[in-house]
């Protein structure tokens, strides 16, 4: 192998392993799961759309294009990063984009993803049935036990099983 070629070869490997030890450093990580250095809440965490015309941009400034137009008030949605204004939000769907956070609401709401979800009247599966939902209702969920969510979409009211919406993590509790 020429030295040139060695040259090369060892620059590419001190990249990559340079690169892999930043990835795993502490601050790289600070919001992946921590707390956001604007609101000090949690990161990862799910709030909702609080208007029914929401911009999602591809960087964190009006200046920036916009990359999506959401039209769904309370839709859920996950904040994966904040700055200043600003918080780096995720779809349903996985789409990545920024939000100004007056278009955010601390609101929890849940999209709920199986069709023919039951909602139950209370948090098991052998009490009464409440309703069947289709898949893309989005309800207010008030509090989520033992994986299960209370629920109200429109006048009903009941729990579904975590596993059956977007918009809370798999054993998430709050009240």
């Amino acid at each position: 192998m020429s030295t040139l070629r060695r040259l090369t070869w060892l620059l590419s490997l001190s990249l990559v392993i340079i690169g892999s030890l930043m990835a795993l450093s502490p601050s790289a990580q600070a919001q992946s799961v921590g707390t956001g250095p604007v609101t000090g809440k949690v990161l990862p965490r799910f709030v909702s759309l609080s208007q029914e015309q929401a911009f999602m941009r591809r960087g964190p400034t009006t200046q920036h294009a916009i990359e999506w137009v959401f039209r769904r008030e309370d839709l859920p949605i996950e904040v994966v990063a904040e700055y200043g204004n600003w918080r780096k939000v995720r779809d349903f769907d996985g789409t990545i984009g920024w939000m100004n956070r007056v278009v955010l609401s601390n609101q929890r709401t849940g999209l709920v993803i199986v069709d023919g979800a039951k909602l139950f009247r209370a948090p098991t599966p052998d009490s009464k049935l409440v309703a069947l939902m289709q898949a893309g209702l989005v309800g207010q969920i008030s509090r989520c036990e033992q994986g299960w969510c209370q629920m109200k979409v429109q006048e009903l009211a009941g729990w579904i099983p975590q596993s059956q919406l977007y918009g809370v993590r798999q054993g998430e509790e709050f009240r």
